[in-house]
């Protein structure tokens, strides 16, 4: 009996250290001209857990609507670059993918109050921001980096609004007016506890299926009006 006491005692130490780990995300875009550098890292535990992400790049495809989205690359892969590296995706598919996000989202669609309660909880740090650009006019160059500033500080204002904002933010917008010009840096550190995603994920799987029911008595009660006015 003192064993099984000694199991479950060990069960209980690990479930509390999962649910209160952790995990810090680094955010790393780095957008300088046909150049794109996209990669999150993840760390917890001190760093003994890592994982690296790296989001595809994505590119308009010249010569027809289609957009290209790069491939993962083998270790023996790496600085060669030919057709066959990116996937080809039409405006068809695309628009089948956010067809897709939209019936999900209209399934949760009380998912936007749960994910707001996580994000309360969320901590976000370091953030650096620096963009350069230039549209080959320098009027237009200098309308749009009012504009440019205005957009960043709104969703920084959003961050704050919906997530804890650490510290302040390390902007700066710098026109260039003398030829066309694209060059953006940004990088934030952001740290949860798994808990805290954990406890998202069954409230969000607890609100899927309280819907889901009410949607198949909806769905056979109208099946028995119809059935019902057809003999009449």
């Amino acid at each position: 009996m003192l064993w099984l006491l000694w199991i479950l005692l060990a069960l209980l130490i690990v479930i509390v250290l999962i649910v209160w780990t952790k995990i810090t995300l680094f955010v790393e875009l780095h957008h300088v001209r046909d150049n794109d550098y996209y990669r999150v890292r993840l760390r917890a535990w001190f760093g003994l857990i890592r994982y690296t992400y790296e989001i595809p790049v994505v590119k308009v495809k010249k010569d027809s609507p289609r957009l290209l989205v790069e491939k993962k690359k083998g270790m023996g892969d790496q600085g060669k670059e030919d057709e066959n590296s990116w996937s080809d995706y039409s405006v068809e598919d695309g628009l089948s993918m956010l067809e897709n996000a939209k019936q999900f989202l209209e399934q949760v669609v009380g998912f936007h109050k749960i994910f707001r309660r996580f994000l309360q909880k969320v901590t976000v740090r370091d953030i650096k921001w620096h963009s350069r650009f230039g549209l080959g006019d320098a009027a237009l160059t200098g309308v749009l980096t009012g504009a440019v500033w205005s957009a960043k500080g709104g969703i920084v204002g959003i961050i704050s609004r919906y997530m804890k904002l650490k510290d302040m933010p390390v902007m700066s917008v710098t026109p260039v007016f003398q030829h066309l010009w694209s060059e953006t840096v940004f990088e934030c550190i952001i740290s949860f506890r798994v808990g805290q995603a954990i406890l998202v994920g069954l409230r969000t799987l607890r609100y899927w299926r309280h819907t889901s029911k009410k949607r198949r008595k909806r769905w056979k009660s109208s099946n028995k009006n119809k059935t019902h006015s057809v003999k009449t």
